[in-house]
């Protein structure tokens, strides 16, 4: 079993950065889940990816990198739990589980719902984009928006709520179509 850096080859090393690049977003959300302390999520990241490495050869490339990295993932986090027994708050194993299969299917569609995202948006008119892209992606107040819009801040408030639901029933029924 590999053990180093060097025990890679070349092309396996960028697989491995590139499929490993693609989901640690997912990865360690999935590690967020299960250890709720971010500090200790981290850690339990770190350990997820050495051991990634060290078992990338052991990857079926046929297979889905997610799924395998988050098995590596529940396991590190049990072991995180056993060193931290002493703390008075720990989830029990069963709970853990049970969180780590609704995290990974919740997750497993990531992709999915980012896409469908995208799609939902482009439908919306210019004027609700461009709400959603100066509150959310330009960081604007709404009060600073309802300054330039000259509409009034519960109006826009509103609107957000309104977005927001349609927005999300759009992704969800997008999601119902591929199943």
């Amino acid at each position: 079993m590999p053990n180093s850096v060097s025990s890679l080859n070349s092309s396996s090393r960028s697989i491995f950065t590139s499929l490993l690049d693609k989901d640690r977003f997912r990865i360690f959300n999935y590690i967020r889940t299960l250890v709720p302390h971010y500090s200790d999520a981290e850690d339990v990241y770190q350990h997820v990816c050495l051991t990634l490495w060290k078992k990338f050869e052991e990857f079926d490339r046929d297979r889905d990198f997610f799924p395998w990295a988050c098995g590596i993932a529940f396991y590190t986090a049990r072991n995180h739990y056993r060193g931290v027994r002493h703390d008075r708050l720990y989830f029990d194993q069963d709970l853990l589980e049970t969180m780590s299969r609704k995290r990974v299917q919740h997750l497993s569609n990531y992709n999915s719902r980012i896409e469908y995202l995208h799609e939902c948006l482009s439908s919306l008119t210019s004027s609700d984009q461009k709400l959603l892209r100066d509150a959310v992606f330009e960081k604007q107040s709404i009060a600073e928006i309802a300054v330039t819009t000259e509409k009034s801040i519960q109006t826009l408030y509103n609107r957000m709520s309104i977005l927001r639901r349609e927005l999300a029933e759009c992704i969800s029924r997008k999601l119902r179509n591929e199943q």
